[in-house]
């Protein structure tokens, strides 16, 4: 479920490319320079955790249970 919320934040952060905006960070001050994320730090993982916990309530609402998939980690093939 992290890489399907991971590939949908991407699209929004590919938005705010287009539009030249970026978004603020508590994290910013940590931030490398040349890093031209869009979205960073807890930002990026407050959008990341609501967007995988919007697909785990609608895959539940479609009546398909937990244990047919894995929530909160990453698979490494994204």
């Amino acid at each position: 479920m992290r890489d399907i919320a991971a590939q949908i934040v991407e699209n929004f952060e590919d938005v705010l490319e287009e539009q030249d905006i970026t978004l603020t960070s508590p994290e910013d001050d940590e931030k490398d320079p040349d890093n031209a994320a869009r979205l960073y730090g807890s930002t990026y993982y407050d959008l990341l955790d609501a967007t995988e916990s919007i697909v785990i309530q609608t895959l539940e609402q479609a009546g398909i249970s937990r244990d047919k998939y894995i929530a909160d980690q990453f698979s490494g093939n994204f």
